[in-house]
């Protein structure tokens, strides 16, 4: 009986110490996609209150934005509702 129980809390043990390893790796994975979603955001031509603006106007909830047009979603297929202006 001793035996299991020793076995037990060295598994446990084993558990804990993999999963205080493990934790710091993944939120430190997460807040680089969170950065790199922030530099995203920032590099956008058009701002967040033109974006919803657009989204109320047409009755969406979603806008593609790619680097010269911005798009929505309408009967099954993308339509193309800004264009970006030569600079």
């Amino acid at each position: 009986m001793e035996k299991i129980a020793l076995f037990v809390k060295r598994v446990l043990v084993m558990v804990g110490i993999l999963l205080a390893l493990w934790l710091p790796l993944v939120a430190f994975v997460h807040y680089l996609e969170i950065t790199v979603g922030k530099d995203l955001a920032a590099s956008m031509w058009i701002t967040r209150a033109e974006g919803l603006r657009m989204m109320r106007y047409h009755g969406t909830k979603g806008l593609k934005v790619t680097h010269d047009r911005v798009y929505i979603w309408r009967d099954s297929r993308w339509i193309p509702v800004l264009k970006r202006k030569p600079a």
